[in-house]
């Protein structure tokens, strides 16, 4: 492709974000179609290499356009309530949990909020290996001061420890546990919850994201069952858009152990513990 030309194009999809970004074309019906004709300027996209850098309500981040980054995601519409949230409940020396951190929407967000007066752990963990690369390539586009308090754990959050199979077939972003082979289906570790904070020596918890496609209630249910009260996260945010998908109804767990809700959209909840 003519360097040139393709330059044209990047600047093009430029302009078109910018304008999702900041007027009402960047929703509903008329986001579909900036989509779409991103789509036909660009092509489908790599899912190694990003195509350039562009901000997210001023958070860097690289532009991918696959199926597991969807183009939307660059609009800066997804979950500003719940960013918001995270962002005033992360004092300085708090940590914070992402689990099914995909390519760093909270987890990137957080880190740029990072500076010599307000210091944030964050443990960013997916069982996508592909999610967890392009985490890490966003994050080198942070100062180094920033992304340092960031560690990148490509596990499956669930009730065992051992080996797992999950399918991507749906999407690279929806991955499901499944023993049935298909040409996207990965064999990755699974790690108890309880397992990997110790592991990361996690004494305390400020704030905790889950989003893993359905199976919230296994990762969360042992942890909270037999855990110290004391390593309880203050606020969760929890998606709940896949809960046909749950064998126990861990909110409804959560609330009886001392949780109160108190937001609530179409795809997440946020609970906050009682003091």
């Amino acid at each position: 492709m003519n360097r040139k030309f393709d330059i044209f194009k990047i600047k093009i999809v430029k302009i078109i974000l910018y304008i999702g970004q900041k007027t009402f074309f960047g929703r509903g019906q008329l986001r579909k179609i900036l989509v779409k004709i991103i789509n036909a300027i660009l092509g489908k996209g790599n899912t190694e290499i990003p195509r350039f850098t562009c901000h997210v309500n001023n958070v860097p981040f690289n532009f991918y356009n696959d199926e597991l980054t969807g183009i939307k995601f660059y609009f800066g519409r997804n979950e500003n309530f719940e960013l918001d949230f995270i962002k005033r409940n992360s004092k300085n020396n708090s940590v914070f949990i992402d689990i099914g951190s995909n390519m760093g929407l909270y987890t990137q967000n957080l880190a740029y909020e990072i500076n010599k007066k307000k210091k944030i752990k964050i443990i960013a963990i997916d069982a996508n290996p592909i999610a967890c690369e392009r985490l890490k390539k966003n994050l080198s586009l942070l100062d180094k001061n920033k992304s340092k308090y960031v560690k990148i754990n490509n596990y499956a959050i669930g009730d065992k420890n051992g080996i797992i199979s999950l399918d991507y077939s749906n999407g690279l972003a929806n991955g499901v546990v499944s023993n049935v082979k298909s040409k996207k289906y990965f064999k990755i570790q699974s790690i108890k919850l309880e397992n990997l904070l110790k592991k990361e020596k996690i004494k305390f918890i400020n704030n905790l994201k889950i989003d893993i496609e359905g199976y919230e209630d296994r990762a969360l249910l042992p942890f909270f069952k037999f855990q110290n009260k004391k390593l309880y996260p203050q606020n969760i945010i929890l998606e709940h858009s896949s809960n046909n998908f749950w064998k126990n109804d861990i909110v409804k767990y959560l609330m009886d152990i001392g949780y109160r809700q108190i937001y609530k959209n179409n795809s997440n909840l946020i609970l906050t513990l009682n003091k």
